[in-house]
């Protein structure tokens, strides 16, 4: 239960962007960019304490009020902020860092049936662009950038920026000497 706080007021620092929370952030739950993710943690909380069955429904209820469809038994870090919910698809061996952005129509999936259960890692501090589809048992490197409606389909390095179909890394992020600084 207190790793579900954790990385849900993780989850409101991304949104609020400030180092500290307070009390009156309780209320963000209800922010229409939260929301889907409380409804995540939630799923998630009671299929790890074997109460499928209730995160089964809490997963349904997320597809039906905002359209994102995340599976409950996806490892998701602390930080997770998706501007636009409607679209976004994480499937159940899917892992992600902290403090991702996940823009609307995001795919991180499989590539179909002979590679069934084979999901992204997807590494810290990553941004993936609207319609972009990370597909496969592959790794995006920390701080990299996913361009929009990209198909990823091969391993980025850390600070990467990709792009096209079948992405490619273009160029690394013109800031990466501070980020590294971090």
């Amino acid at each position: 239960m207190r790793t579900f706080i954790k990385v849900l007021a993780a989850d409101i620092l991304m949104i609020r962007a400030k180092d500290t929370n307070s009390l009156s952030d309780v209320f963000y739950i209800l922010h229409p960019r939260v929301l889907p993710v409380f409804l995540f943690r939630l799923s998630n909380l009671f299929s790890r304490y074997r109460l499928g069955i209730i995160g089964k429904i809490i997963a349904v209820l997320n597809q039906i009020l905002f359209g994102c469809d995340i599976a409950r038994n996806a490892k998701i870090d602390g930080g997770l902020y998706l501007p636009h919910p409607s679209g976004v698809v994480v499937g159940e061996n899917a892992i992600v860092g902290k403090n991702c952005i996940l823009h609307q129509g995001v795919t991180l999936g499989d590539r179909g049936e002979e590679h069934s259960g084979d999901d992204p890692t997807v590494e810290d501090y990553v941004e993936i662009g609207t319609g972009a589809k990370v597909l496969g048992s592959i790794r995006i490197g920390k701080y990299s950038r996913i361009g929009a409606n990209s198909v990823v389909l091969k391993d980025t390095e850390a600070f990467a920026v990709a792009v096209g179909i079948p992405a490619r890394t273009i160029s690394l992020r013109a800031d990466k000497e501070e980020l590294e600084a971090i």
